[in-house]
This record gives structure tokens, C-alpha cells and sequence, in this order.
């Protein structure tokens, strides 16, 4: 069977356990939804409520006091108006009411309150007739009575609904519990179920992928020598079969390679190094002669050469290093001594340029793991762009810095600085920053290339107009290392 149907049919059976486990879930979900609802939709507005109703009466007792002692027409208006307020509320309130005992004791409320409104109408009326003392009495008596009353029966609707509060709760917890321990159940039940489904199929594939995966890094290692053993028919099977395919033709892609570099490294190098030697000849019998003409033309051909000798190293070396075949002889290498050395090769270029350089060290063991020719040539090719890109009278520096566990090497110059635009790619092979074509945009990529071939890191920071510093660092020698060398 494919790859591809092993696949579906195991995640079809996964996806209708859990389809099955999420209807199930959302149907639980949703009575727990709708007691929550009701809880905060009725009893809690419900409850509320109440509480400013009760409020409100007090207000009322103590409005109709005051209207009918001062006798204020103002308060009595005052007192009507806040009372039909009472009124609607309490119509209201049975609108949030359902059990038996809230609506008995709403009933009663509204009952007492219609009451306590025909006493308050019974104590204006006689104010009116000039009976205050009479109109005293209903309010010390059947009106204050009518009105506890209201307060009592506001009282038993809140405890009923409290009460069905507390039932809802409790209810809405249960169904919580229930909801949890089923929810909790169906989606151990599935992963078990999934997990049975595709133990098979993942133990087959994990046996061909880990062998493929050791393969491959065999292969990466260069150790790779022998073929995949490869069985049945699904991807993984086709994939293992490519496998031992890409590594038959990598082998011979190595060997044409090797033979690659052996030959064109004689085919260029050779006739640059005899059109060197005859201009360097041609170049001394015209100075000897005193022909100028004759002098320049071998100078420039001399210059040519070698501007043509340096680019064909580079293009060499940078595919060798993208190849991995570049040859360094790793040995304990003193990069202060290295740096020293690049910068007294330069020293002419600076001079002529009239621009300072300077070599400063912090620190006391500058031993690296290299190849003290590649490392040279990083050190060269970063002061040559320092130089190249300073003006007459600027400053180049380099400070090589001793850390714990690395060496850290950084070329400042004041030069003309990098475009923030072009400081992604600066090391990217065949391009430069400043548009200048003398050379074939290799230099700064054959850096990163022998930096990280040396295990290190190489990084840039400019300010266009300002200067520019590339930091290089590359891991300490071990002790174990340089303790050989000196013994």
C-alpha cells in the first residue's frame, strides 16, 4: 500500500473519533451554557433588583414623613413620582421571577405596596381637610404597617430567589463535573484509539527515515562508502532508492572535482606566471633602453597579470571552500604574529596613501587551530579594503582582543562606509557595494568562506560616510594543542 493512503486512513479514523468526541462536547457545553445563562440573565438582574426596590421603599417611608410634617408640596411630588417608579419596578421584577415562592411573595409585595399607597392618599387627603393629627396616625399605623409589609415580602422574594440561585449553581456544577469527566474520557479513549491506529505505520516509517537520516549524514560527513538496503514499495522506499542514487553521482561529481581543481589550477596559473615573467623582462630592457613608451605598456601588462592572477586565487580558493575541498594545514598559529605580518605586507599601499595604521592587543595567548596562509589572507583582504576605501590622511585599526574561549580581530577604518542597503548581502560572492568592477566580488565571500572554515564568525557594522568595521572571530587553540607544540 502507498505511503499516501497509509496516511488517510489512519488520520480519517483519528479525525471521526474526534469529530465524535467534539460533538459530544459541544453538546454538554451547551447545557452548561444555558444554566449559566439563566443565572446571569434572571437570578443575578433578579437579585439586583430587589435590593433597589427594598432601598427605594426606605427612601419612601422617609419622603412621606417629611411631606407630611413640613406639609411640602414639592415632597409630596416628589413622593408620587418615586413611588410609580416602586411601582413599575416591581412589575418588573416579576418579569425576571419563575419559581412558585418568588411569584407568592412578589404578589404579596405588590399587594402591600397598593396598600401603602392608599394610605399615603388617605394621609393627603386629610392634611387637605385639616386633620393632621388623624393623617399622624395612618401614618404611624396602617401605613407603616403596609409598608414592613413591603419590606417583608421583598424579603421572601429575595430568599426564594437566593434560593433558586443556589440550586442553579449547584446545578451548573454537577453538569460541570459530568461535562469534565466526559469530555476527559472520550479524548483518552480517541488518543488511545489514534495512538493504537498509528503505531504501526510510525514504527515503519521511523525505521526507514532513521536509517535514511544516518545515511544522509554519513553522506555529509564523507564517510558514506556503501549503498542503502531498501524495501518495499511506498515513498520512503522510492525515496531510499533516489538516496543511493544522489550518492553514486555524488562520488563521481568528488571525483571530477578533484580532477577539476588539479588541472586548472596549471591551465591558469602557469601561462599568468609566464606573461608576469616576460613583461617583468620587457619592463627592465625598456627602462634599461629608456624607452617610456615601451616601459608603460609592460607595466600595465605586468599589473594586469597579476590584478588576473589574484582574481583566478580567488575564484579557485572560494569554490574550493564552496566545494569543501579547500587545504588547510591546521596547526597552532599566533594570529598577532599573523596580523603583524599582513599589516608590514600592506605597509607601501598605507604609505603611499598616507594613511595611518595601527596594531593594538589586549590580552596574552593569541594561538588559534589554522592555516597561518589562510589567515593571512583574511587579515590581507580586510586591510586591503580599509585601505582601498580610506581616503589620504584617514586611519586604519586593528585591535585583536583576547576572550575566554575566542581571539576577536576588528578592522576599523574611516572610510567612506557601506550603504545600509548593501550590508545583508556584503559577503554574498560577485558583488560589491560601491559598484567598483577592479575586482570580481569574491574577497569579502572567500573571508566568510576561510573564517568559518577555521570554526569562526566574521560580522560588519558601517555608517555610510563614517567608516566601517569588520569584527572576525575564530575559536582558541586547545591547551592540549599548543602544549604539544612546545614540548
Amino acid at each position: 500500500m502507498r505511503l499516501a493512503s497509509k496516511i488517510f486512513l489512519v488520520s480519517a479514523l483519528v479525525i471521526l473519533v474526534l469529530c465524535g468526541t467534539v460533538v459530544w462536547s459541544l453538546l454538554t457545553v451547551k447545557r452548561l451554557v444555558t444554566a449559566n445563562q439563566e443565572i446571569a440573565t434572571r437570578a443575578v438582574p433578579s437579585l439586583r433588583l430587589q435590593g433597589a426596590l427594598r432601598e427605594a421603599v426606605h427612601g419612601l417611608v422617609r419622603l412621606e414623613a417629611r411631606a407630611l410634617v413640613l406639609q411640602d408640596r414639592d415632597y409630596a411630588a416628589m413622593w408620587s413620582d418615586r413611588a410609580a417608579r416602586v411601582t413599575r419596578d416591581l412589575e418588573k421584577l416579576g418579569s425576571y421571577l419563575e419559581r412558585a415562592e418568588e411569584r407568592t411573595a412578589h404578589a404579596g409585595a405588590l399587594e402591600a405596596f397598593a396598600t401603602y399607597r392608599g394610605h399615603v392618599e388617605e394621609e393627603r387627603r386629610l392634611v387637605a381637610l385639616g386633620q393632621t393629627r388623624a393623617a399622624l396616625r395612618v401614618a404611624e399605623g396602617p401605613a407603616r404597617e403596609a409598608a414592613e409589609r413591603v419590606e417583608a415580602a421583598l424579603t421572601d422574594v429575595t430568599a426564594a430567589t437566593e434560593a433558586g440561585l443556589a440550586a442553579n449553581q449547584a446545578r451548573a456544577r454537577a453538569l460541570e463535573t459530568r461535562t469534565w469527566r466526559a469530555v476527559s474520557t472520550a479524548l483518552a479513549a480517541s488518543l488511545l484509539l489514534a495512538l493504537a491506529a498509528s503505531a504501526l505505520l510510525a514504527f515503519q516509517m521511523a525505521r526507514s527515515l532513521g536509517r535514511l537520516s544516518a545515511a544522509t549524514t554519513s553522506l555529509a560527513a564523507g564517510t558514506w562508502t556503501g549503498s542503502l538496503s531498501v524495501e518495499g514499495r511506498d515513498e520512503i522506499s522510492e525515496l531510499g532508492r533516489a538516496f543511493n542514487q544522489m550518492a553514486e553521482r555524488l562520488r563521481e561529481v568528488d571525483r571530477l572535482k578533484e580532477e577539476f581543481f588539479s588541472h586548472i589550477s596549471h591551465d591558469l596559473r602557469n601561462p599568468l606566471a609566464a606573461i608576469r615573467l616576460s613583461a617583468e623582462s620587457l619592463l627592465e630592457r625598456a627602462q634599461t633602453a629608456g624607452d617610456h613608451k615601451q616601459a608603460r605598456f609592460a607595466y600595465l601588462i605586468d599589473t594586469s597579470a597579476s590584478r588576473m592572477m589574484v582574481m583566478i586565487n580567488q575564484i579557485l580558493d572560494f569554490t574550493r571552500l564552496r566545494a569543501n575541498a579547500m587545504p588547510l594545514d591546521r596547526k597552532p598559529t599566533d594570529l598577532l604574529k599573523v596580523a603583524g605580518r599582513a599589516l608590514d605586507e600592506l605597509r607601501p599601499l598605507s604609505e603611499e596613501k598616507r594613511i595611518r595604521v595601527d596594531l593594538a592587543a589586549e590580552g596574552h595567548a593569541f594561538t588559534v587551530l589554522g592555516d597561518e596562509g589562510s589567515l593571512a589572507r583574511v587579515v590581507v583582504n580586510l586591510l586591503g579594503n580599509a585601505l582601498h576605501f580610506t581616503a589620504a590622511g584617514g586611519a586604519v585599526r586593528a585591535r585583536l582582543t583576547e576572550l575566554p574561549d575566542r581571539l576577536e580581530l576588528a578592522i576599523e577604518d574611516t572610510g567612506v562606509g557601506i550603504p545600509a542597503d548593501a550590508l545583508p548581502w556584503i559577503f554574498e560572492p560577485y558583488r560589491q557595494a560601491h559598484g567598483s568592477r577592479q575586482g570580481a566580488g569574491l574577497g569579502l565571500a572567500v573571508v566568510k568562506g576561510l573564517v568559518e572554515a577555521h570554526g569562526g564568525t566574521v560580522g560588519v557594522r558601517s555608517e555610510l560616510g563614517k567608516g566601517t568595521c569588520f569584527t572576525v572571530t575564530i575559536p582558541k587553540a586547545p591547551a592540549a594543542a599548543i602544549a604539544q607544540v612546545a614540548a
